[in-house]
C-alpha cells in the first residue's frame, strides 16, 4: 500500500460516509509546513503508523508522544492527570506545528487549559495547532485516531483499548479555550465533527 493511501478494513467504521472526511485544516497546516523545511511537529497521539509516514515526509523531525495512552494509564491506575503533562514539557518554541486531534474532547477544563498553555509555550511564533472536536450529535462511542490519507482525506480508527471520558464543548467554548491563539479556520462537517486551525502570532 502506498504511503498515505487509505483503505477501509476491520479497524475502521463499516460505513465510510460516517467516518471519512476531507480535511481543509490539515491541508492548510501542511501548506504552512512547506514553508518551513527545517520544521518540527509534535503529534500527541494516538500513535498511528500512517500519520508518522505522512508527516515525516513533510518535516525535518516528527515527535510523537501518545498523551491519550498516558492519560488512559493514569486514569486506570488512579493517578492525578496533572502528573501526565510532564511528558510534553518540551523546550519553549520547539515546534512549527502541533497536532492535538480530539484530545481536548477527553479533558476537563483544567486539564484542557493546561494543554493549551503548554502548546502555546511549545509552538514557535507563526506556528500552527490543529484541533478536532466532536459535537454532542457526532460523539463516537470510543476514542479514535485520525488516519490521514491521500488528498488529506482521513478516516477514524477506533482505539478500543483506550478508556477516556468525553467532554463535549460548543464552538464558542473551544475558541475561548484556545484564546491565546489566533483562529485561522473553523470547519463544521455535516455530522457535527469540527476542525479548528489556530496560529501563534
Amino acid at each position: 500500500m502506498a504511503t498515505g493511501e487509505v483503505r477501509a478494513g476491520k479497524d475502521t467504521y463499516p460505513n465510510p460516509d460516517v467516518a471519512h472526511y476531507n480535511s481543509m485544516s490539515l491541508r492548510l497546516f501542511s501548506k504552512a509546513l512547506d514553508q518551513r523545511p527545517e520544521g518540527q511537529v509534535l503529534d500527541v497521539g494516538p500513535v498511528c503508523g500512517e500519520n508518522i509516514c505522512f508527516f515525516a515526509q513533510q518535516v525535518k523531525r516528527l515527535y510523537v508522544c501518545d498523551m491519550f495512552l498516558r492519560l488512559h494509564l493514569a486514569r486506570r491506575e488512579g493517578l492525578s492527570s496533572g502528573r501526565v503533562w510532564r511528558h510534553i514539557d518540551y523546550p519553549v518554541q520547539s515546534f512549527d506545528g502541533i497536532l492535538l486531534w480530539e484530545l481536548i474532547d477527553h479533558l476537563d477544563d483544567r486539564d484542557a487549559g493546561r494543554l493549551v498553555e503548554l502548546s502555546y509555550n511549545m509552538v514557535k511564533p507563526g506556528g500552527m495547532v490543529v484541533v478536532f472536536a466532536f459535537g454532542e450529535q457526532a460523539t463516537p462511542p470510543v476514542v479514535n485516531s485520525f488516519v490521514v490519507g491521500d488528498g488529506f482525506r482521513f478516516y477514524l480508527r477506533p482505539q478500543f483499548h483506550l478508556d477516556l471520558p468525553m467532554h463535549s464543548r460548543h464552538n464558542r467554548d473551544v475558541l475561548a479555550l484556545l484564546a491565546p491563539f489566533t483562529p485561522l479556520k473553523t470547519l463544521i462537517h455535516s455530522n457535527g465533527l469540527r476542525e479548528f486551525l489556530f496560529q501563534r502570532d
